[in-house]
C-alpha cells in the first residue's frame, strides 16, 4: 500500500470513556463518514482534508491514528512474519525514526514489550532488505509514531497523527494540582449541556481546566489555535496547501460568544495556577473573574443563574468523617446559596455523594484517569422544593 495514492484512509479517534458520542458528533461535523462508535474510541473514514480539520478543532479526541494494517496473528513469531511483508517504506523515511506504543488484550501475547520488539525488527529487517539502511528508534521524538494494537488475535498498526496527545492545548503550568485531563474537562462541559453564552461559575477551580476550557470554546478560536505542530506533518503524503488553507480558515473566520466565567479556590497556587493558565491561552478577547475565595463562603455574582461545576477532593488523603461532612456542607451551599442554577459535581467516592443530600437528575459514568467517577447534575430550586428525604 502506498499512502500517498490513497484519496481516503481509516482512522481511529482515541477517547474517554463516556465521550465517544461527543466525537462522532464533531467528526461528522467535520465532514467524516462511516463513523462507527467503539470502547473509547471512534472509528471513522475520511480524506487527508478532513483529519487536518478534526485534528484542528476537535474538543473531545486524544488522539487520531491512521488504520494502516490489520491482520490476524496468534504469537510473536507469525506478527513479525506478516508485519516485515508491509510496504513500510511507503511511510516512512529510511533515514527517518520512528517507535512503538503498544495495547494488547491477548492471552496469545503476555508479555508486551516483546510484542513490541518483534514488530520493531520487522520494521527495521524489511527497511533493510529493500534499502540496506534502516531507521533508528527514538522513544522522545520520533519522525513516526506507530501504535500495535492487539485484541485476542486481531493485530491492528496505526500511525500517529498528532504526536503530542490533542489533549495538551498548551496552557497547562507543568506544576499544576492534580488537574483534570483537558479533554475531560470540555467532555463534562459538553455532557452537562454547557454551552458558550452561559454563565459559568468553578468554584473549586484548581489549575484552572474548566475556566480555560470553557474561556476557549467561547473564543471561537480553534482548538489547537497555540500548536505548530503535528505528527502528520512528517508523513510522507503530506498536503502543505491544503493543510495551511484549513489553518488560515480556522484562524480567520471565528465569531467568540460573549460568556462570563467566574473561577474561584480557596488555595492561592490554585489562583496563581489558573490566571496562568489564562494567561497562555492568549485569547484575543475573554471575560474570566479569577478570585481568592472559599467556596464555603461564596455567593453568585448574579441572580440570573447560570452553571456551577465542581470537582472536589474525593476523599483520598482525608478522613471518611471528613469528606463525608465536606460533601454534606458542599450540598447545604448549593442548595440554600445557588436557587435557579444548574450544578454539576465529578466525584469518585460513592459514599460521600450520598452526604451531598440533593436529587440528582442526571448521573453520568466516566473517568478521570484511572478513578470511576460519577458526573452528576442537580437543578438547584428556590424554596422548599427539595424534601429531606431527597437523595442522590
Amino acid at each position: 500500500m502506498n499512502i500517498s495514492n490513497v484519496p481516503t484512509a481509516k482512522y481511529h479517534a482515541k477517547t474517554l470513556s463516556g465521550l465517544e458520542q461527543l466525537v462522532a458528533n464533531e467528526l461528522e461535523a467535520h465532514g467524516a463518514t462511516e463513523i462507527k462508535l467503539g470502547r473509547r474510541g471512534v472509528g471513522f473514514t475520511a480524506t487527508a482534508e478532513v483529519m487536518y480539520r478534526h485534528c484542528m478543532h476537535a474538543r473531545f479526541t486524544l488522539k487520531v491514528l491512521r488504520v494502516l494494517y490489520q491482520f490476524k496473528a496468534n504469537h510473536t513469531d507469525e506478527l513479525y512474519k506478516l508485519a516485515a511483508r508491509k510496504s513500510w517504506e511507503d511511510i516512512m523515511n529510511q533515514d527517518g525514526s520512528f517507535t512503538i506504543d503498544s495495547t494488547i488484550y491477548s492471552e496469545s501475547f503476555k508479555h508486551d514489550q516483546f510484542a513490541t520488539l518483534r514488530l520493531k525488527d520487522a520494521i527495521v529487517d524489511r527497511f533493510r532488505a529493500k534499502t540496506g539502511e534502516r531507521p533508528s528508534v527514538d522513544r522522545d521524538n520520533p519522525d513516526a509514531r506507530i501504535h500495535l494494537h492487539i485484541s485476542k488475535e486481531d493485530v491492528t498498526l496505526s500511525l500517529d497523527a498528532c504526536g503530542e496527545p490533542l489533549s495538551r492545548r498548551g496552557y497547562r503550568s507543568r506544576k499544576a494540582i492534580a488537574p483534570l485531563n483537558e479533554v475531560l474537562a470540555a467532555g463534562l462541559l459538553a455532557l452537562s449541556g454547557w454551552e458558550p453564552g452561559i454563565t459559568l461559575y468553578d468554584p473549586m477551580c484548581g489549575s484552572g481546566t474548566f475556566a480555560c476550557e470553557a474561556a476557549l470554546w467561547a473564543s471561537g478560536l480553534p482548538v489547537q489555535a497555540n500548536r505548530s505542530h503535528f505528527a502528520f506533518m512528517e508523513w510522507k503524503n503530506f498536503n502543505r496547501v491544503a493543510w495551511m488553507t484549513i489553518r488560515d480558515e480556522a484562524m480567520n473566520f471565528n465569531e467568540p460568544i460573549p460568556t462570563t466565567i467566574y473561577a474561584s479556590d480557596i488555595n492561592p497556587d490554585a489562583i496563581s495556577q489558573t490566571k496562568y493558565a489564562l494567561s497562555q491561552l492568549d485569547l484575543p478577547s475573554h471575560d474570566v473573574t479569577v478570585s481568592l475565595v472559599d467556596f464555603f463562603k461564596s455567593e453568585p455574582n448574579t441572580t440570573e443563574g447560570g452553571m456551577v461545576v465542581l470537582n472536589p477532593p474525593y476523599g483520598e488523603r482525608m478522613e471518611p468523617e471528613d469528606i463525608d461532612e465536606m460533601y454534606g456542607a458542599m450540598g447545604d451551599r448549593l442548595k440554600f446559596n445557588w436557587p435557579g442554577f444548574k450544578a454539576w459535581i465529578i466525584s469518585s467516592n460513592p459514599e460521600a455523594i450520598k452526604h451531598i443530600g440533593l436529587k440528582s437528575n442526571h448521573r453520568l459514568k466516566v473517568h478521570n484517569g484511572p478513578l470511576e467517577c460519577r458526573w452528576l447534575g442537580y437543578e438547584l430550586y428556590a424554596g422548599s422544593r427539595y424534601a429531606d428525604n431527597d437523595k442522590v
